[in-house]
C-alpha cells in the first residue's frame, strides 16, 4: 500500500516540510507526518527516550501531588495523533456504523475535538481505526502521553512560560472566556480568543510537532486508576492491573484555570463518564521502528 510521508525538520528556527510517497513497510523517521487512509487522522512520529515523569515539589507543572519524579524509558519510536480526534474523524467511524452519534455542542464546528466521548466509545474508535487500516491504533499510556507533552524537554510541560505567554500555546480559561463565560473562576491573564473549545492546531505546537497537549480537551489515556503511582511500569506501557472501572485522563481543558491549569491532580474517571471537555488522542505502534 502507498501512503504519504509528511517529514518536517526545523533548522535555526525555520520549518520544511518535506512530503514524499512511500512504502507502508519503509521505516519513519522522527518528525514523519502520515496517514494510512483518506479518513485516518494525521500522525506524527515521536522518538525513543527517557524522561522523568512526574514533577519535583518546586515545578508549577507537577502533574503528581507528591512532588516526585521516577524515570520512564520510551523504548522504541512510536506514533500520535498531530491533533485531538475530531468531530469529523468520528464522523468516519459513524458512517461504517461502528462508532454512536455524539451530542455536539452548538458552539462545536467539524474541526474541534470530539466530546461526550465515554473511555469505551474512544477504545471502540481505536478499534474500528485498526481494522480498517490493519494497523495498531491504540490510546495512549500514560506516560507516552507525558513524554510527547514535555515535547522533549523534561518538564513538565513542554514549556517553561509566563502566564501570560500561556495563551500562545493552549487553550485553558483566560480572559476571552471570563468575559463569555463569567464563570467566577480565576483567569490567566491573557486571551486565546476562545471562551470554549477551538479548532484543533489554533495553536503553537511543541517540540514534537504536537498540538493541544495542553488545554482545549481533557485526552482520555489507557491506563486503570492507581493508588500508588509509583508502581508504575518504567518502560511506558499501560498499567492495566489497576481499579480499571476507571481510566486515566490528561491535558486539561478550556475550562482549566490557575494555579492547577498545569496540574491534574484528580485524573481519573469511571469509563462510561462522558464530559463537555473531555475528548481523546490516538497513538499507533510502529512494527518497523
Amino acid at each position: 500500500m502507498l501512503i504519504t510521508k509528511l517529514s518536517v525538520y526545523g533548522l535555526f528556527g525555520l520549518w520544511v516540510l518535506f512530503i514524499t510517497p512511500i512504502l507502508a513497510d519503509d521505516t519513519y523517521r522522527p518528525g514523519d507526518e502520515f496517514k494510512n487512509c483518506d479518513q485516518c487522522p494525521v500522525m506524527v512520529v515521536i522518538p525513543s527516550g527517557s524522561f522523568s515523569m512526574g514533577g519535583p515539589p518546586v515545578d508549577q507543572g507537577r502533574p503528581y501531588s507528591e512532588g516526585e519524579l521516577r524515570t520512564v524509558l520510551i523504548p522504541k519510536p512510536f506514533a500520535v495523533g498531530k491533533f485531538e480526534i475530531t468531530y469529523q474523524d468520528w464522523e468516519a467511524c459513524v458512517i461504517d456504523e461502528q462508532c454512536p452519534t455524539v451530542k455536539q455542542d452548538e458552539w462545536s464546528k467539524d474541526n474541534h475535538p470530539v466530546v461526550n466521548i465515554s473511555w469505551k466509545q474512544a477504545f471502540e474508535y481505536t478499534k474500528w481505526l485498526s481494522r480498517k487500516t490493519s494497523k495498531p491504533y491504540r490510546l495512549l499510556t500514560e506516560a507516552e502521553w507525558e513524554y510527547v507533552a514535555t515535547g522533549g524537554s523534561n518538564r513538565a510541560r513542554f514549556f517553561g512560560l509566563a502566564q501570560t505567554q500561556v495563551c500562545e500555546f493552549g487553550n485553558l480559561y483566560d480572559q476571552t472566556a471570563q468575559r463569555t463565560l463569567k464563570y467566577g473562576l480565576e483567569a490567566l491573564p491573557c486571551d486565546d480568543g476562545f471562551d470554549v473549545s477551538a479548532p484543533v492546531g489554533s495553536f503553537k505546537p511543541n517540540y514534537f510537532g504536537v498540538h493541544d497537549m495542553l488545554g482545549n480537551v481533557w485526552e482520555w489515556t489507557e491506563d486503570c486508576q492507581a493508588i500508588l503511582w509509583r508502581n508504575a511500569p518504567t518502560d511506558a506501557s499501560a498499567r492495566v492491573d489497576g481499579h480499571c472501572t476507571q481510566r486515566a485522563y490528561r491535558g486539561g481543558s478550556w475550562l482549566s484555570h490557575p494555579p492547577k491549569y498545569l496540574q491534574i491532580p484528580d485524573r481519573y474517571k469511571y469509563l462510561g463518564a462522558r464530559e463537555i471537555d473531555l475528548g481523546f488522542r490516538i497513538a499507533l505502534s510502529l512494527s518497523h521502528s
